[in-house]
């Protein structure tokens, strides 16, 4: 059984505890957070036993094996160090951090007090993502050419945090919406980027943060795609990704229209897939046999890493109107713990 607290208790906080409570071996067994109320409403509805006003106290309690970090993006970096300092393991909410160097601090902490860090980047563990990156796996349609991501959505302006507003603490759609984006992209297209050409702006809202972007990455096994995260003010969402291949094309959702399809002969057919409980129980499921089996996460803080160096690098490129190579584009990166990786679902 692993005995899990989970820090911060916003609205995401919500989808983490009813996709641990779909699982046998994890248990919630401690909440943080300032507000009271919401202590007392996450041990009520998830019968958790213990409530903290802080992630100090929390990360004191030695029944807690493994935390989330599931709140504001500018907390990312103190509160994953503090965690891994304390001896736990870490899953920390999308984006991983606000900078490479916060990243690279939290890569740090986990490998000198040997714990895991995992970055929970949901679409990787989404059904429907699943059996879109089964199908390719197995070659069926031939060599991937390029693909197409988006997340277009109402922004949702007057529920957000003000901080989810601010650039300067982390907001905007690009690194809050966007980092899905990429990921799933990036996950696709089965190799590490390169380069990034990108423009990215704020024309639907007034606050000091993006809430549209596109970006054109290039890929080191030579191939590209794109990238589309728009926060608009009204219109109807899109979710999906498309795949072309050498033979045969293929498109999928999770949200709004929910769908994995396949295109052969001049026509769609639609894919069955098994559904999970939730839509973050095979991420939790991920973070658990990560730990159980001492292998590399699903989504390590290294990838995390990798996710937000394409997102900052596109930044760079808006602001500049040039293609930025990324630091890393140059070279292959490689796996730097020596430790074995799981069968079932790496990264790139």
């Amino acid at each position: 059984m692993l005995n899990v607290g989970l820090i911060g208790l916003g609205g995401i906080a919500r989808s983490h505890a009813s996709a641990i409570a779909t699982l046998d071996d994890v248990k919630l067994v401690a909440v943080a957070d300032l507000i009271p109320e919401k202590r007392a409403e996450y041990m009520q509805k998830y019968g958790v036993p213990k409530g903290y006003a802080s992630h100090t106290e929390l990360l004191k309690d030695p029944e807690v094996e493994a935390v989330g970090v599931v709140l504001g993006h500018q907390l990312h970096h103190r509160l994953t160090i503090d965690a891994c300092n304390a001896g736990k393991h870490v899953l920390v909410e999308k984006p991983m951090a606000i900078s490479l160097e916060q990243c690279d601090a939290m890569i740090a902490a986990a490998r000198a007090n040997d714990v895991k860090l995992m970055v929970g980047l949901s679409q990787h563990f989404y059904a429907t993502s699943l059996k879109a990156k089964e199908i390719l796996d197995s070659g069926a349609l031939g060599p991937l050419i390029t693909a197409v991501c988006y997340m277009s959505k109402n922004w949702g302006y007057k529920g957000r945090p003000p901080q989810y507003r601010s650039r300067y603490h982390g907001g905007g759609m690009w690194l809050g919406n966007g980092v899905h984006v990429v990921d799933r992209l990036t996950w696709i297209m089965g190799s590490q980027a390169m380069s990034v050409s990108a423009a990215i702006g704020t024309r639907a809202h007034y606050q000091a943060a993006d809430d549209h972007a596109t970006a054109f990455i290039r890929y080191k096994n030579g191939l590209a795609g794109v990238a589309v995260s728009v926060g608009f003010n009204d219109g109807a969402p899109n979710y999906a990704c498309e795949v072309i291949c050498a033979n045969g094309t293929l498109r999928f959702s999770q949200h709004g229209e929910k769908y994995v399809l396949v295109g052969k002969g001049d026509k769609w057919e639609s894919v069955p897939f098994q559904d999970t409980p939730h839509e973050m129980t095979m991420e939790w499921r991920g973070f658990a046999d990560c730990i159980a089996q001492d292998i590399e996460p699903p989504t390590p803080g290294e990838y995390g890493r990798h996710i937000m160096e394409i997102l900052f690098a596109a930044e760079e490129s808006a602001i500049t109107h040039q293609e930025v190579v990324l630091d890393s584009g140059l070279a292959w990166t490689h796996q730097e713990a020596g430790v074995p990786v799981t069968i079932k679902h790496g990264w790139v």
